[in-house]
């Protein structure tokens, strides 16, 4: 099939970063669902989606939304600007933060339920917007008043409204947004969670659904005792590299009408992936010497992701637009390496951009990182046992002033928890069945302060190229085992 790689056809082929960029119909259309968006759907009251950035919280969220709307159900989305207290102090006690949160996002719901409700410039909005009692009675007597001014017509939102049992969703995107780990930082994230406990438990007819990190939430967590209450209400969003290359190949199928459902995606083999449905826009096996010579394509793709379905959605567009600027309307072998400097420094400038304000000094942190004159030319470049790891932080911090603005205290040991938390460095370990690697979301303690648990470390192959750029293959070397 011959069609052109220009950036409109790259945009709607792989579908956009975020799912904020992309257009309903084609969201619609490409939408992998998982067990995540069937606790989203439940009647549960509060359902907190967390997961590292890129992993796709907020498409969840907005495709729960989309469906609310189809079905006229009556639901918000809000974002930091539209619930953000305007008199919150950092001197307030926990207390009244919970009450500045819990004030400010009963605004919001009102304004926004209000503005969806009436589409009526000459009814008077502005007796209602402050007044004080339950959000649910305040918004049912709002419609009351609405239909009760009209002869004839009103809104159809405004009967769904007022019918029993009615839940009110709300979606709530983003409130991480502007992070920097200050104890400040956490005392809000944790008293907006209460706020929205108390909501859940004083007006039973409102659903929250909230996207937060998973490193904000873990340093929350830690931080504060009375968010055990809000584990109940977790819900883990994460994909093995597996689901990220089923998400990828139904997109690929949408978009050429494939006649393939999620079902017969996910009961096909990786291999009959590359064949059958990657071959559309790439080549089935990477051709050139090295480690990933004649290998199935996806095994070269799923190396470089870091269980992010945004992680490969940018790699294809990398080496696609590399491809279309050659004049190819097929990615090749050549096309998808020579992406691989720039995809890794893009990573790496994510992960910096992501937590700087944690770790002032992180560029400098990860970038001394790289291989020395020592081990450059060995397969050991980027792996560490416990010792190796502690040896090469204590030659960064020789160097390097690492500091937390949380004023956490600074060892070899936490900057291990913190490069592990971010997702630089993975854990691994070597038993008869083959290599066992863990992620942070996957296990949290494997870098505690007190108890080696075994595994050693590795630096991600994601970020590889962006500290040592002077030789793609040597990398492509350091992925054998």
């Amino acid at each position: 099939m011959t069609f052109q790689l220009d950036a409109s056809t790259r945009s709607t082929l792989f579908g956009a970063e975020d799912a904020e960029n992309e257009t309903p119909d084609r969201f619609k259309q490409y939408f992998f669902v998982n067990r995540v968006y069937d606790d989203i759907r439940s009647d549960l009251p509060i359902r907190l989606i967390v997961g590292p950035k890129g992993v796709g919280k907020s498409a969840i969220l907005k495709r729960s939304y989309l469906q609310d709307i189809e079905d006229e159900k009556p639901a918000i989305w809000l974002r930091p600007s539209d619930i953000l207290p305007s008199d919150i102090d950092s001197k307030f006690d926990f207390n009244r933060r919970v009450r500045s949160w819990h004030n400010s996002i009963r605004q919001a719901i009102v304004e926004k339920l209000f503005s969806a409700l009436v589409d009526d410039f000459s009814f008077d909005k502005s007796k209602y917007v402050k007044r004080g009692g339950a959000v649910v009675q305040l918004i049912h007597s709002i419609a009351s008043d609405y239909i009760r001014s009209k002869s004839s017509k009103f809104d159809n939102l405004a009967l769904e409204i007022i019918k029993d049992g009615e839940y009110f969703s709300i979606y709530i995107d983003d409130i991480d947004r502007g992070w920097e780990a200050k104890e400040a930082d956490v005392a809000n994230i944790s008293a907006l969670l209460n706020a929205v406990r108390d909501f859940s438990g004083l007006e039973p007819g409102l659903r929250f659904r909230i996207a937060i990190r998973s490193d904000v939430y873990f340093l929350v967590r830690t931080s504060d005792e009375s968010t055990d209450k809000i584990e109940q209400h977790i819900s883990w969003l994460r994909w093995s590299n597996d689901d990220v290359l089923r998400i990828l190949a139904k997109r690929i199928c949408t978009y050429f009408n494939v006649e393939k459902n999620e079902e017969q995606i996910r009961q096909m083999s990786q291999a009959q992936i590359s064949r059958g449905i990657l071959s559309f826009v790439i080549e089935e096996r990477f051709v050139g010497a090295g480690h990933w010579s004649n290998r199935h394509i996806h095994n070269v793709l799923l190396s470089l992701t870091r269980e992010r379905p945004r992680d490969l959605v940018k790699l294809m567009q990398g080496a696609a637009t590399i491809a279309y600027q050659r004049g190819s309307n097929h990615i090749k072998s050549v096309h998808l390496e020579d992406s691989f400097p720039s995809y890794s420094e893009e990573r790496l400038r994510d992960v910096i951009n992501e937590h700087k304000t944690e770790v002032p000094e992180i560029e400098r942190l990860l970038l001394e990182m790289k291989p020395t004159k020592k081990t450059v030319k060995t397969s050991e470049s980027f792996k560490f046992t416990n010792d190796g790891l502690s040896k090469k932080i204590s030659q960064i911090r020789g160097h390097v002033n690492v500091v937390f603005s949380n004023k956490r205290a600074v060892t070899n040991r936490s900057i291990t928890q913190f490069l592990y938390k971010i997702g630089f460095i993975t854990a691994r370990k070597d038993n008869d069945e083959g290599i066992d690697r863990k992620s942070f979301d996957q296990a949290k303690f494997l870098a505690h302060e007190f108890v080696d648990f075994g595994y050693d470390w590795e630096i991600h192959p994601a970020y590889r190229w962006a500290l040592q750029p002077q030789d793609v293959h040597m990398v492509i070397e350091s992925l054998k085992d």
